[in-house]
């Protein structure tokens, strides 16, 4: 009733008023649906902090992601007629700037820091640097994400454009024009008021934190078997003083802490008892947990386990196929994204400065993997080529009809009626009267 009283009460006194007049986001934070929904956006520190910094899984998953795309070549090209040209010119402002982006970084550098800060907090913000006098930028930076604000020019209207973005760092606020901010997020559909994206670990913090706790898990059980026993006294008329437990606790963690007594059982003098308590790291199943885990991870990267020694991941025939499968499905659209960005928002800066239309292409011909897939492809394809031409060459020859040729090709090439028949022609007619002058003579 309370839910419906709210709802009633906020269209009654909205009668007179436009809905223009009141942020969308207002509305559904008013009536309540971000907490019916379940969906509470982590701080993005947070999910750096114990994701990427303190998750093994986490940062081995993102590194070869990063990894694998940031080395995927990016190539200029110039537009001449109805052609591309590739841009080689050392002295062209666009190329220079795509090759050194700032003094402190090579391509290569900026693009892993540009890939990552996307991944973990669902936003990546270039700053585009212009010096005195210029119209272009000149060198290119990211704005960690984490500490960036995005203000709009009027914050109570869904569709208003961008005033500035705020850079908060070190006790410093510095204030940006949008202009000046190349500006990608991974939609986020609960559509937040500070603009920002998605980060694919926010779906994933159940997950996360429950690895994490796996991994604190093995490290108490190295340290100190996760308190796996209990001493007590065995006289039930003396039981053990404090000055006495403690000074058991601190003997008895001595004797048997650290990983070079793991498992190990030990003996007192004492009059004591010891209880056992819990489960084996045996019964916990402990690896199995954190496997599930690695596995989701690898999911919302859209990548395979199998690369991270997920032996009993038996999606992928093979190690080679995972290792294509993290080109086509993860990093190549990864960097594909940035490209199109790129196309969208920096390059049309330079076609305007040097009147000419530029483009930016990835060159994947490098990638080795994939041309081994290729090499694969284009063997297979010359060997049905070869049955193709070998069996439409007998029907030719008269060496087969072409009804038998046609069901060949359709059964063991796997080829439609009509397609085979547009290969399979008629047969060679053999003039009869050449026949007969030859039995003549």
């Amino acid at each position: 009733m309370e839910v419906i009283d709210k709802i009633k009460s906020f269209f009654n006194s909205s009668k007179n008023q436009s809905f223009n007049n009141t942020s969308s986001r207002s509305q559904w934070s008013f009536f309540g649906l971000n907490s019916w929904s379940g969906h509470s956006n982590h701080d993005e520190r947070i999910l750096i902090n114990e994701g990427y910094l303190s998750n093994e899984d986490i940062f081995a998953v993102l590194e070869k992601l990063v990894h694998s795309s940031a080395t995927i070549p990016i190539k200029l090209y110039e537009k001449d007629g109805d052609n591309w040209e590739m841009v080689d010119d050392s002295n062209n402002e666009l190329l220079k700037l795509l090759k050194k982006p700032n003094k402190n970084q090579t391509l290569k550098e900026y693009r892993r820091e540009q890939y990552l800060n996307y991944l973990l907090t669902g936003d990546s913000f270039e700053l585009m640097n212009m010096l005195l006098g210029f119209t272009y930028p000149t060198s290119m930076n990211i704005l960690p994400s984490q500490y960036v604000e995005v203000e709009l020019e009027d914050q109570n209207q869904f569709f208003s454009p961008v005033k500035d973005y705020i850079f908060s760092y070190g006790g410093h606020r510095t204030l940006y024009d949008a202009e000046q901010v190349l500006h990608l997020k991974n939609l986020d559909p609960s559509y937040p008021c500070n603009q920002k994206g998605l980060s694919p670990l926010q779906p994933a913090y159940t997950s996360l934190s429950a690895s994490n706790q796996v991994h604190n898990a093995e490290k108490s059980m190295i340290e100190n078997k996760g308190a796996t026993g209990m001493i007590s006294s065995n006289n039930n008329d003396y039981p053990l003083s404090a000055e006495e437990r403690e000074e058991i606790d601190k003997e008895f963690k001595g004797r048997t802490g650290g990983s070079n007594n793991y498992n190990k059982t030990i003996t007192v003098s004492s009059n004591v008892k010891f209880q056992t308590l819990g489960l084996s790291p045996k019964d916990l199943t402990l690896t199995e947990i954190d496997i599930n885990k690695l596995r989701k991870f690898c999911n919302i990267y859209g990548m395979s386990s199998q690369l991270f020694n997920d032996t009993a991941n038996s999606t992928y025939n093979n190690v080679l196929e995972a290792k294509a499968s993290l080109y086509t499905e993860s990093a190549i659209p990864l960097a594909q994204t940035f490209v199109d960005n790129w196309n969208e928002n920096l390059i049309p800066i330079f076609n305007k400065r040097d009147n000419k239309e530029y483009c930016l292409k990835l060159d994947i011909s490098e990638i080795e993997v994939l041309q081994k897939n290729k090499k694969e492809e284009a063997e297979k394809n010359k060997i049905v080529t070869e049955a193709i031409l070998s069996v439409a060459s007998m029907v030719s020859m008269n060496q087969l009809s072409r009804e038998s040729g046609i069901n060949i090709l359709m059964h063991s090439q796997g080829l439609s009626e009509e397609e085979a028949e547009m290969i399979i022609k008629e047969p060679i007619e053999v003039p009869t009267t050449q026949t007969e002058n030859t039995n003549e003579g």
